[in-house]
């Protein structure tokens, strides 16, 4: 049995997730466990044998197609039933790099999967709710911000800096070398590396109604948001912010917004250091946040 004090390590080391089953579903559960996890900063890959898509992102069709797409899960979540699980724990076996976590969701339980994982050193959770976890160990965590995908924060030239923990992402979703990346998708600003923006002014990879096509790939500026330096310092640009994202609560107050804020760069690892490479916004102290 894994202590909740090691479940709750491997969820801030994981950065990841696949999840098998994933689909639009309004009201069901897969539908509450995808869109939480997105908004709880992780990078979501949905698997389905038959969808195109889930929550705005490109779906795979099987757990084998996660290494040509540049993705490597941390953890993989099943909504699936308990025959399908121990074939799911095969294929998964098989990637290049196994996970920190088989996540199955809860009602479901496999010995068969969870015995083939415990061989290979994979830690299992069986029956029960990722979400329901994920809310017990970090509470409050999307309280004060809940992306609703409206694209304001992919709109305008030169903010999305590319650092150099981006560029390795970036290639390994176009399966493509660093200067064919930089050539193709970038442009130089202000001294910085930042993605290009299409003829209506958003970020190239925006696509209206579908969200950013290279979710899982995207900048750590754009998982950031709307943590970013300004809005955890200033209380004015914070309520600027608020006034422009649908997505920031109206009720969060700016010490309630910059504490949450600060906790989210710092177990996502999103925090920068270099000026010259990486974007200022990710650059913060705890001693720059409001004290009351």
């Amino acid at each position: 049995m894994m202590f909740d004090s090691d479940l709750r390590k491997l969820l801030i080391r994981a950065q990841r997730i696949a999840i098998i089953g994933a689909k639009d579903n309004p009201g069901a559960p897969v539908e509450h466990v995808g869109r939480y996890l997105l908004n709880a900063g992780y990078e979501v890959m949905p698997v389905h044998p038959v969808r195109r898509q889930a929550w705005g992102l490109a779906a795979a069709h099987s757990i084998a197609e996660l290494p040509e797409r540049g993705f490597q899960p941390d953890i993989v979540c099943l909504f699936r039933a308990q025959q399908y699980c121990e074939g799911h724990a095969r294929e998964v076996l098989a990637l290049p790099q196994k996970p920190l976590l088989f996540w199955m969701q809860e009602g479901i339980r496999s010995p068969e999967a969870g015995a083939l994982m415990a061989k290979a050193g994979v830690a299992v959770v069986e029956d029960r709710c990722l979400e329901t976890v994920h809310r017990h160990f970090f509470p409050g965590r999307t309280e004060t911000f809940s992306c609703r995908r409206c694209g304001k924060c992919c709109e305008g030239r030169g903010g999305i800096v590319v650092g150099p923990r981006d560029l390795p992402r970036l290639c390994a979703h176009f399966r493509l070398p660093p200067e064919e990346v930089l050539v193709r998708y970038t442009e130089r600003m202000a001294g910085k590396t930042v993605l290009r923006c299409g003829e209506d002014g958003f970020c190239l990879f925006f696509k209206a109604g579908a969200g950013c096509s290279i979710h899982p790939a995207r900048p750590s500026v754009c998982r950031a948001w709307p943590f970013f330096r300004g809005n955890l310092v200033d209380e004015v640009s914070f309520a600027m912010a608020r006034e422009d994202c649908p997505g920031i609560s109206r009720t969060a107050s700016h010490r309630e917004f910059a504490l949450e804020g600060m906790r989210y760069l710092e177990e996502y690892r999103l925090k920068a250091h270099d000026i010259h490479t990486e974007g200022r916004a990710l650059i913060v102290e705890e001693d720059e946040l409001p004290r009351t």
